[in-house]
């Protein structure tokens, strides 16, 4: 089985409102990506800052108060987002591979999370999807860390990049080509959410 860790701490200043109360087929974004996680996850840590009543309150109205579903307050979210990463990693129970998903990617696909699922092996460390377009392979989101993953994270000082720790652990990086340009989509402008935000 796998936990899911969903950050959501940002402030959303590009935005203009929080990304995970932004409205998408009628839910809210964070309800939007719970839907399609929730079933392949066993427990889902979403990290907040100061969103963190107002997300509770849009969760408790469609999911009640599920036990899969852990909210957890990152007091030090204002110190960049590898603070909400290790804060994250730090309610995981270590014994389960890790879904990472950015509440800046709400539209990537039902079937890539089964897809990533399917195709994880404990073998790696890191599976990431990629997408090709010609010759040009870009790596996208959402990735999976397997279980020890957990300790590398929280040996790592808070000023640290995620990206910087996944190059150093690079050798245990598995890439699986998805032909599903969403994974690869970033939302941070009211112009893109709007773009993507259709039918």
């Amino acid at each position: 089985m796998f936990e899911t860790i969903i950050l959501s701490a940002g402030q959303s200043s590009r935005m203009g409102s929080d990304k995970a109360l932004l409205n998408i087929k009628g839910v809210p974004a964070i309800v939007f990506i719970l839907n399609k996680i929730l079933p392949l996850s066993e427990r889902v840590i979403i990290v907040l800052g100061d969103n963190l009543e107002n997300v509770k309150m849009a969760l408790q109205k469609h999911f009640g108060t599920s036990e899969k579903i852990i909210l957890v307050h990152n007091e030090l979210h204002k110190k960049g987002m590898f603070s909400s990463v290790q804060k994250g990693f730090a309610n995981v129970t270590g014994n389960n591979a890790v879904i990472f998903q950015l509440i800046d990617q709400p539209f990537i696909s039902a079937e890539v999370y089964k897809k990533l699922v399917s195709e994880y092996k404990y073998d790696s460390l890191i599976l990431q999807p990629s997408f090709v377009s010609g010759k040009i392979k870009r790596g996208g989101h959402p990735l999976i860390f397997a279980p020890e993953f957990k300790n590398i994270v929280l040996a790592y000082p808070l000023d640290s990049k995620l990206n910087k720790i996944i190059n150093d652990h690079n050798e245990g990086r598995k890439f699986i080509e998805i032909d599903d340009e969403s994974i690869l989509h970033n939302i941070n402008t009211k112009k893109e959410f709007d773009k993507k935000n259709i039918g």
